[in-house]
């Protein structure tokens, strides 16, 4: 198939290429997906600016949504238009967010980050990170992990189910430690480090299940067996945080 269109009374263009060209009309946002051979980018043409629908499309388009982990590149062509790819294209290219086939993170909102930006924000909290993990029995690299993977490392984030900060917890769960002000690093850490000791502790030291508790809830997990539940947010959001504490254990990064 040359073209697809995505939306209602939108022709699907006659092209060279694989055009996927979408309309949202409370946005006017367009969105064209050019693939020539192996490279895949989007370009987005907007009155307002939308890029998590735009990357959506072209991820979902491309095969990207089904990967594991994939880095998106914003590149900018000569007349100044960006250009989003699963790869470098040329000298402006920079990581632009990273799509874990699920959804792009930082999950909870905000700009997205390049890899830099994302090294530089995890060095900043280290030492917060450290003496929180010390003071309750949490591996710091874990507790990086799941920051990481949450928030990117952005305080100020809030999911749309209401979750909030570094670690994204929710106000009812922060309640059961008495902590309400979650845009405060420092609270926000203690709450969730408190929380992951106490899922450790009740699925006896598993850190698979007390990740998989952590994103999808204690009771989903107890639920399922006491094994990691079905869910596909939940089947990546694991591998996703195990990676990372791995590697963070690693003597450079710790």
């Amino acid at each position: 198939m040359d073209a697809i269109a995505c939306s209602r009374n939108v022709p699907a263009p006659q092209h060279r290429h694989n055009i996927i060209a979408c309309r949202k009309p409370c946005r006017g946002l367009i969105v064209r997906l050019y693939r020539e051979d192996a490279m895949d980018s989007t370009r987005v043409e907007s009155g307002g600016w939308a890029w998590r629908f735009a990357l959506g499309m072209a991820l979902c388009a491309t095969g990207l949504a089904w990967a594991e982990e994939a880095r998106i590149y914003r590149s900018y062509d000569a007349s100044g238009r960006p250009t989003f790819s699963d790869r470098p294209l040329n000298r402006t290219s920079q990581v632009f967010a990273v799509f874990d086939g699920n959804r792009l993170w930082p999950r909870a909102g905000g700009a997205p980050v390049t890899t830099a930006q994302l090294s530089a924000r995890r060095s900043a909290f280290d030492p917060l990170v450290r003496r929180v993990a010390q003071a309750h029995g949490v591996h710091a690299a874990l507790l990086k992990a799941v920051i990481e993977v949450e928030s990117g490392f952005n305080a100020r984030a809030r999911s749309p189910k209401g979750a909030i900060g570094l670690m994204q917890v929710m106000p009812a769960t922060a309640a059961r430690y008495g902590q309400y002000d979650l845009y405060a690093p420092e609270q926000n850490i203690e709450v969730g480090a408190r929380y992951l000791r106490d899922l450790l502790s009740m699925f006896g030291g598993n850190v698979q299940l007390a990740v998989a508790a952590y994103n999808a809830g204690e009771n989903a997990v107890i639920r399922h067996g006491r094994r990691i539940p079905p869910y596909q947010e939940t089947q990546r959001y694991v591998p996703m945080v195990l990676e990372r504490y791995h590697r963070f254990q690693s003597p450079s990064l710790n």
